[in-house]
């Protein structure tokens, strides 16, 4: 499986008037990315950022990559800087990869975990105590681990999120050029979310049909005061080229906009109700 990617611009925070709202609507962000299993979200330079702004992108992709990192390591990776200071406010993601248990007689053969090194020979893997790994490690990006051994002693092998068998949370990437980016993605389906498009559902057999053969989905959409077509409008050409579908997921819709959030929760609730099982790892209840 190839999964999930979601595209937003660097201008998703423009609606927000200071660092309390753009905490908050981080959380939102991570929230929805999480609850529909998001493999990756890329962070695009739509070119729009006024001066005063530039550094929202930046924001944005570190308040994520925070929720996405388990609460226990959180303190050894994020050290308090003023961009942390409404942190509290933000929501559990509660994801898998976020385990509650913190002993190490709760650890479980084949289980996963997150973990920075400690010091020579030790990695914190969220337990008690820091368990035994020789292997020198970064102590400022997490590694994630699989469990191999519980008795007599804890042993670890480190994995790539990718081998997780279960939704394990989402990367975060920032993109200088969606355009470029989006050739990468040429054996994926890429879907582009606007509301001069057609209605999702007159679309939907055959993007099924896409995703199908595809296991993978590129999902675009564009930002609070201007949409894809505005974002690209110098480019508009090279972006349909890149992309095999434009569709609308609130046609007739009752408001006079809809903001970032509302549309990603529209739009990935149907692709999750009508592809989710194709390019997305179990999560809770599956």
């Amino acid at each position: 499986m190839l999964g999930l990617v979601v595209a937003i611009p660097d201008t998703s925070l423009a609606d927000c008037t200071d660092l309390r709202d753009k905490t908050l609507k981080a959380g939102i962000f991570a929230r929805v990315l999480a609850v529909f299993r998001v493999d990756t979200v890329a962070i695009y330079n739509s070119g729009l950022l006024q001066d005063d702004r530039k550094r929202d992108a930046d924001l944005l992709a570190r308040l994520l990559k925070y929720m996405d990192t388990p609460q226990y390591l959180r303190r050894r990776l994020f050290p308090q800087t003023p961009w942390l200071r409404y942190a509290g406010l933000l929501p559990p993601l509660r994801t898998r990869s976020h385990p509650l248990n913190a002993k190490v007689s709760g650890l479980v053969k084949g289980e996963l975990r997150w973990g920075v090194q400690t010091g020579t020979g030790k990695v914190d893997i969220g337990v008690e105590r820091p368990v035994n790994y020789t292997t020198p490690l970064s102590e400022r990006e997490s590694t994630l681990f699989r469990v191999v051994e519980v008795h007599p002693d804890v042993q670890l092998e480190v994995v790539e999120r990718s081998d997780a068998d279960i939704y394990w949370g989402f990367g975060v990437q920032l993109v200088g050029d969606l355009v470029r980016y989006l050739g990468d993605f040429t054996h994926s389906t890429r879907i582009a979310f606007s509301r001069a498009a057609a209605p999702y559902e007159n679309l939907e057999t055959t993007i099924q049909s896409s995703v199908t053969k595809t296991k993978a989905v590129m999902a675009l959409f564009g930002g609070p005061y201007h949409g894809l077509r505005e974002i690209f409008s110098d480019r508009l050409k090279s972006l349909q080229t890149n992309t095999e579908f434009w569709v609308n997921t609130i046609p007739g819709q009752g408001t006079e906009t809809v903001r970032l959030e509302e549309a990603m929760l529209a739009s990935l609730a149907l692709l999750n109700g009508s592809v989710g099982s194709l390019i997305s790892k179990p999560g809770f209840h599956a």
